[in-house]
């Protein structure tokens, strides 16, 4: 077979049998590189002149184009078996082996993204794209294929890096980022391989030269990526994340067991002891010694295998935290065990990674959660022996330390024992925790001998008969020496729901002020009864929990419900802070000065949903509702809000109805939406609850948009307003303002849209809603790109854009750039919308939004579309219509059978263009959309023109005009300028 390559990746160029074939001047090679780019599919001769001589074509250009045609065959005759130019209908098309175009190898290469496959497809560059070629086509093409090579060598150097071939990422990465300085991800790729290199001066030095070239030339900040890489490099270890506890200071012994474990390498290693006997504290005492050997990150999971009062944890629930830790969207978490293990393993493939899974029930707890990478190492700790691991996980049995071991602990936490501690230690079982516990005792008392200390030891060991009867009795003494009011805040702490403590919830529960209660936790820490986890957030050990939860009180029930009641009116207070409406009843009690809604609510999920589970499970769900919303899992928000509703009565049940309503419409479930919606607002009329009534009618009509289409929620969204507007309420107008602009543009009242949404931008102002503001900003700016003043929409979005940026709202900035990549489109900036889509696009994929990213793939479409890429295009637009189809989204999806109509239209192909167009105008009258409708008759119009039916093309056209000149869109003007090119 005839061995052929087409060279477009560089000059381009034509060999056959290992022979350059001649391809004549630079308009007849561009001719072949016009058609190349939309190999195996025909391209309409206007499209080639458009291509070549841009808006100055030579006279009598269809000969000219003519006579390059068949020169260019004369060249392609040595490959005739394998590559032909053949006359199409209204065209040429190159009908040639894919694997023999460069372009073509290199875009099926990347789409692998193997390592092995990346390095072949770059392999197949010898400089920019088209090099030896010039004209608007050109250069348009070769800057979009320029991003394409950036992005496959950013992916590559990712797969490298993972690898650990940094001297290779370095030393491709290193010109391109002195080219183009202000790609985040190129920047922080070569950024991470000088720092794992060692080259931590040069690694800053660099992190602040992109950081000056943003700033000076962006206004902006580096992004959150360089950010947490900034702070990776201020650290002095290893370069990923770590949860590590802080390491032990008076770790001691085990020098067996440890080297055992640092020279092992990656692998399971299961530690195994009974209580107290230091497992966890070898565990992170390794970590720590082992953290720069493992740079991708040093992760800690409690399983509380053995926890008092609390279950074992959910292996699916210790994985949606895992996952959301390594930066995905928790609403987006997989259900299931399974499929969450299996993205687990996925995402840490090619780490080298440091997971310590401490207090491990069973095997099956622990199975799912480990990572099959061979890059990591994992250590398990567990009360037992976890005999039903992988074959190849290694056991590690604790016992009790050694005599001297024991004593030398005992020394180091207690410096002038006042004796030879060896009996006391004995006394001990020579156990970790208890020497720890009687070391802190003797320090607390001057005055005390190791003798004295003993003699107390010995009579407390003969009151006690339980399972560990050393641990006890050292967990007696302790107690017995606190001061009488400490006594009682510790004994409080074990009927707290959760396992962590901070000084406001600990204050409630003892009745004291957040800082006597700080007091308190910090000298309970200094006694080693309390475990320090975070900033002024301490836990116990399972083991004294134990001991703590023996010592309650039935008089302390007050107590408990204190502190359900403090979770409840937190978390209202926290959660209408960030309410987009204002639920109806008494407003919350304010928050504690200084105290971030969101952040409290995140913090304190945990404990939140412990509270819940102990009673109060509907003011809790409901101070939770805007957490659940954001952070998800949707699947889980969906549970908590169903198990509110059918336990809530009256108003309350209402409200969780609602809550409950505005899930399943996240969720793709709009008639579940509507029906939840429908039921609450029946339950707010039956009380005469007005604000009640607005808030079910908004979301109700949220849902109906997308269930029935925008005419149907319209009326139900005005209503709201005038609620709202009778109530005084002004959030929930500004809210309701929004929502009947979308339907009005969505409708095809553009201008109508406009006036709402600057009254709608008004009152956020007014009310210092920024979050408010940046959606009523992003909105007015997509009115205005939808009657032609494309300069306005980019003011108003890039504003949007960088108020969502300052916001840290990742899902506002990717929505945002969809709608200004498709305003820089308007203004002809098609290199900028390209960019700013692909950017667009990465954050809905990470997000795991498959709104956005249909909306992104609709866009980029387009932009491809109107710039010649048309083999771009439909890609593009192929993968936006599945999604649509996929969510049932069919405002999005008449609009990219439309835009796909346009680029069959284009390819040759008027057969399929109408089949899409009609089904378009279908879907157009079901949601009632003139401007949709408009454009599926000008694609008709458009597709009767390529056929030569001049009458049937003009009607059609000028039907279409007539509508977007009533509605005031800005394509009317393309429309007019097609039928004033009619003979």
């Amino acid at each position: 077979m005839t061995e052929v390559r087409l060279r477009l990746l560089g000059a381009v160029g034509l060999r056959v049998d290992g022979t350059d074939v001649p391809l004549g001047p630079a308009r007849q090679r561009t001719v072949l590189a016009a058609l190349a780019m939309d190999a195996g599919r025909p391209v309409q001769i206007d499209t080639l002149v458009d291509r070549v001589w841009g808006s100055s074509p030579p006279d009598q250009v269809r000969s000219v184009v003519y006579s390059y045609v068949n020169r260019l065959r004369q060249a392609l005759r040595g490959a005739r078996d394998r590559a032909a130019l053949t006359r199409r209908s209204g065209g040429y098309a190159l009908d040639i082996d894919p694997p023999c175009v460069d372009l073509l190898l290199f875009e099926r290469l990347a789409r692998g993204g193997s390592p092995a496959e990346l390095d072949a497809a770059l392999a197949l560059w010898h400089g920019p794209a088209l090099a030896d070629l010039s004209g608007e086509w050109v250069s348009r093409t070769r800057d979009l294929l320029a991003q394409r090579r950036l992005d496959t060598t950013v992916e590559w150097a990712r797969a490298r890096l993972a690898a650990g071939g940094t001297d290779a990422v370095i030393e491709v990465l290193r010109p391109l980022v002195e080219e183009h300085p202000l790609v985040e991800p190129l920047a922080a790729l070569f950024i991470e391989a000088l720092h794992r290199q060692g080259r931590g001066a040069e690694a800053l030095d660099r992190w602040a030269a992109v950081r000056g070239h943003l700033v000076a030339e962006l206004g902006t900040e580096p992004g959150p990526q360089l950010r947490a890489l900034h702070q990776v490099l201020l650290r002095p270890t290893a370069s990923g994340p770590s949860s590590l506890p802080a390491d032990t200071a008076a770790f001691t012994g085990r020098e067996r067991e440890i080297a055992r474990l640092v020279r092992a390498g990656p692998g399971v290693h299961a530690i195994a002891g009974m209580p107290g006997v230091g497992k966890t504290a070898l565990a992170v005492h390794v970590a720590h010694r082992l953290r720069d050997s493992f740079p991708d990150g040093q992760i800690f999971v409690n399983l509380h295998g053995h926890t008092a009062g609390r279950d074992s944890a959910d292996p699916a629930e210790v994985l949606a935290t895992l996952l959301t830790a390594d930066g995905l969207d928790p609403r987006r978490l997989p259900s299931g065990v399974e499929a969450r293990s299996a993205l687990w393993r996925s995402r840490m493939a090619g780490r080298r990674a440091l997971v310590v899974l401490d207090n491990a029930y069973d095997s099956a707890q622990v199975t799912p959660l480990l990572p099959t990478a061979d890059g990591c190492l994992v250590l398990v700790t567990s009360r037992r022996f976890l005999g039903d691991l992988p074959a190849d996980a290694v056991p590690v049995a604790l016992d009790v330390l050694a005599s001297d071991e024991a004593s030398a602990m005992f020394r180091r936490l207690a410096p002038s024992p006042g004796g030879d501690p060896a009996a006391l230690v004995a006394a001990c079982g020579h156990l970790p925790l208890a020497v720890a516990l009687l070391a802190r005792l003797l320090r607390r008392h001057p005055g005390w001998t190791v003798a004295d200390l003993l003699r107390e030891t010995r009579e407390r060991l003969l009151d006690v008969t339980a399972e560990h009867a050393s641990i006890a009795a050292a967990f007696d003494l302790s107690y017995r020496h606190l001061p009488a009011v400490r006594q009682r805040f510790f004994r409080l702490l074990g009927s707290h729901p959760g396992t962590e403590f901070e000084p406001y919830a600990a204050g409630v529960l003892a009745g004291l002020p957040p800082t006597a209660a700080l007091a308190e936790l910090d000298a309970l820490h200094a006694d080693h009864l309390l475990i320090e986890v975070g900033r002024r957030r301490y836990t116990m050990h399972d083991l004294i929990r134990s001991y703590c939860r023996t010592l309650a009180d039935p008089a302390d029930h007050d107590a408990t419900a204190r502190l359900l009641d403090f979770y409840a009116a937190t978390a209202a207070a926290a959660n209408a802070r960030l309410a987009r409406m204002t639920r109806p009843g008494p407003p919350p009690p304010p928050l504690p000065e200084g105290v971030d809604p969101l952040t409290w609510l995140r913090v304190e999920r945990a404990n939140l949903l412990a509270a819940a589970d102990l009673g109060p499970v509907v003011a809790v769900t409901a101070g939770m509702a805007e957490l659940l919303r954001r952070d998800g899992p949707w699947s889980e928000a969906l549970v908590r809000h169903t198990a509110a509703v059918e336990r809530a009565a009256g108003v309350e049940r209402a409200g969780a109805l609602l809550d409950l309503a505005t899930v399943r419409r996240l969720t793709g479930d709009y008639p579940g939406a509507a029906r939840d919606a429908r039921e609450a607002l029946a339950g707010y009329r039956a009380v005469s609850n007005r604000l009640g009534e607005a808030n079910a009618l908004v979301v109700l009509a949220k849902a109906l948009s997308r269930a029935a289409g925008y005419v149907d929620s319209m009326p139900v969204v005005a209503r709201a307003l005038d609620l709202y507007l009778s109530l005084g309420d002004r959030l929930g107008e500004a809210g309701a303002l929004v929502e009947l602009a979308i339907a009005r543009g969505m409708t095809s009242d553009f201008r109508g849209a406009q006036q709402l949404l600057r009254q709608a931008l008004e009152r956020y102002r007014a009310l210092g809603d920024r979050p408010g503001e940046a959606y009523a900003l992003r909105v007015l700016g997509i009115a205005h790109g939808r009657v032609g003043d494309f300069t306005g929409a980019r003011e108003l979005l890039t504003e949007a854009l960088d108020l969502y940026h300052r916001l840290g709202a990742r899902m506002g900035e990717a929505l945002t750039r969809n709608d200004l990549g498709r305003a820089m489109a308007g203004t002809g900036d098609y290199p900028a919308a390209v960019d700013t889509l692909r950017a667009a696009l990465r954050g809905h994929r990470r997000l795991e939004h498959r709104v956005g990213q249909s909306t992104a793939l609709h866009y980029l479409g387009a932009v491809l579309r109107r710039s010649g890429d048309l083999a771009g295009a439909s890609t593009a637009l192929q993968g936006a219509l599945a999604l649509d189809r996929e969510i049932h989204n069919r405002s999005g999806e008449v609009m990219v059978l439309n835009e796909l109509g346009a680029v069959h239209r284009l390819s040759g192909d008027v057969d399929r263009a109408l089949t899409a167009h009609r089904e378009a105008l279908a879907l157009a009258d079901e949601v009632s959309s003139p401007f949709d409708r408009a454009l599926s008759l000008a694609g008709f119009g458009r597709c009767a023109m390529a056929r030569g039916r001049t009458g049937e093309g003009r009607a059609q056209l000028r039907a279409a005009l007539t509508i977007l000149r009533r509605i005031d869109a800005a394509e009317a003007a393309e429309v007019a300028a097609d039928l004033a090119a009619l003979p």
